[in-house]
């Protein structure tokens, strides 16, 4: 145990992650610290505010499937936390269908002959699949799954904009959760019956006063000092197999703490270039072949009650520079005053490309130019903006992606007292219920470590310190 006043763990990142951990070892007794770079935490999970608006940094949702972590969560937010029930939409030929794709709606929301040819391409995919290989690729995923006119109409160019790679390209693991299959099962019921399966999708937990409430909650956790904001990571030191100091700075002066453990949430790219001594030649290559993907996000504040009943919107023609849209009062009345409501709309880029860099004035003028032309906002209804650059919103999954992120995480890994975990440190796309579920791990495994714990005797390591959707 430390002495008083010394922190045993050292938190690298103030996002969901580090302060999941933080919470669990503030629970436990144990003093930490979290450095976090940015003047106030949260990451890209954030609650931002324009006048009486609120807004997230993108559509974020709370979804209750780790009862432990939902747990968690009511007992942080109590009766702020409440559940929203709100479709997700795509909107394609001039109209929205629902998202996940509904069966019929899909066949026939652009005629028959459309309808004819993606049922005929549906049986033939579906046919021609059973018993094979797995397809190697996202393309090839989404064409066996749903035959080729409804990949080639939403799923690859939606992929494709979103992970910033051709599907060819992309791993099939993008998927995840969130494309349900067609069946004929489906079909039959919805065709016959009228009747449509539930998804996960359009129920949700969310916080009265926006997504960042939880980041603040925790935050709010932790004894007086714990938490250290405008505190940029530049090095870690390394010995005996051991992770022996952190240096920081912050205020213009470096600072260097020590620490008997490390928990790492900051992008593990990152972390192995300002390792010292520096890692082997093939880590490095390794970590030069993984690509974060940022965000732009344009907000618009609208003076008008409501956009549509959609918790998102869905964008996948290639035309269209942004992907994803979600207005906040749908997710709670108080993100939005009386009357008013504001859309939040997501642009992937890369740092330093076009859409990164270009101007935010041309760049918001353009949206509103794109949305009145779709029929989903009037320009005259505009009453004011914002634009928000997030760096390393998610990990790009490619199709060998693993092949990269394995070598890189198995040598972080390799220091006794290190654990990396996060979309970032874990190179994980998981969500908050995933991340509380690994702080609390994460905190039990460092208190076991510090108790004098051998690597046999301590807990399985959080899910995100290996590889996987």
């Amino acid at each position: 145990m430390a002495g008083p006043g010394v922190p045993e763990t050292v938190i690298l990142g103030g996002g969901p992650a580090g302060l999941a951990t933080a919470w669990a070892l503030e629970e436990a007794g144990r003093p930490h610290v979290v450095l976090e770079a940015a003047p106030v935490p949260g990451g890209n999970a954030r609650t931002l505010r324009h006048g009486g608006f609120r807004y997230d940094t993108g559509p974020h949702r709370f979804h209750d499937r780790d009862p432990e972590a939902t747990r968690r969560l009511m007992s942080l937010l109590g009766p702020d936390l409440h559940e929203v029930e709100a479709p997700s939409r795509i909107f394609w030929n001039g109209r929205l269908v629902d998202f996940p794709l509904q069966p019929l709606q899909v066949l026939w929301g652009a005629g028959l002959p459309h309808a004819l040819r993606a049922m005929s391409a549906f049986a033939r995919a579906r046919v021609g699949g059973m018993g094979g290989r797995e397809p190697a690729d996202f393309a090839g995923w989404a064409t066996r799954r749903f035959g080729r006119v409804v990949a080639d109409a939403f799923l690859i160019p939606f992929s494709e904009k979103l992970w910033g790679l051709p599907a060819s390209d992309l791993s099939p693991e993008i998927a995840g959760r969130r494309l349900p299959g067609f069946s004929l099962r489906e079909i039959v019921r919805e065709a016959v019956f009228g009747r449509r399966g539930h998804h996960l999708e359009g129920r949700f937990l969310y916080p009265r006063w926006g997504y960042g409430q939880i980041v603040e909650a925790m935050a709010g956790r932790l004894a007086p000092g714990r938490l250290r904001c405008g505190c940029r990571v530049v090095r870690v030191v390394a010995s005996g197999g051991e992770i022996r100091a952190v240096q920081y700075e912050t205020g213009g002066r470096l600072e260097t703490i020590e620490s008997a453990a490390v928990v790492n949430t900051l992008p593990i790219t990152l972390l192995v270039r300002i390792l010292e001594p520096s890692p082997p030649a093939e880590v490095l290559d390794a970590a030069r072949h993984l690509r974060f993907r940022d965000m732009v996000l344009v907000t618009l504040f609208l003076d008008q009650p409501t956009v549509s009943d959609a918790a998102c919107l869905y964008f996948p023609q290639r035309d269209l520079e942004f992907t994803r849209a979600h207005e906040p009062r749908n997710r709670s009345s108080a993100m939005s005053p009386v009357g008013k409501t504001s859309l939040v709309v997501e642009f992937p880029c890369f740092e330093g490309d076009q859409v990164w860099s270009r101007d935010e004035t041309v760049l918001t003028r353009g949206l509103v130019g794109e949305l009145e032309r779709l029929g989903v906002v009037e320009a005259a209804r505009v009453e004011g903006s914002a634009v928000v650059r997030l760096r390393r919103a998610y990990p790009v999954y490619s199709k060998d992606y693993r092949q990269w992120a394995q070598p890189v995480l198995d040598y972080l890994r390799s220091f006794r007292n290190l654990t990396t975990l996060g979309r970032s440190g874990g190179f994980f796309y998981g969500h908050v219920h995933d991340f509380i579920v690994e702080g609390v791990a994460t905190a039990e495994t460092v208190a076991r470590l510090l108790d004098g714990a051998t690597p046999a005797e301590q807990p399985v390591a959080p899910a995100s310190n290996s590889v996987q959707a």
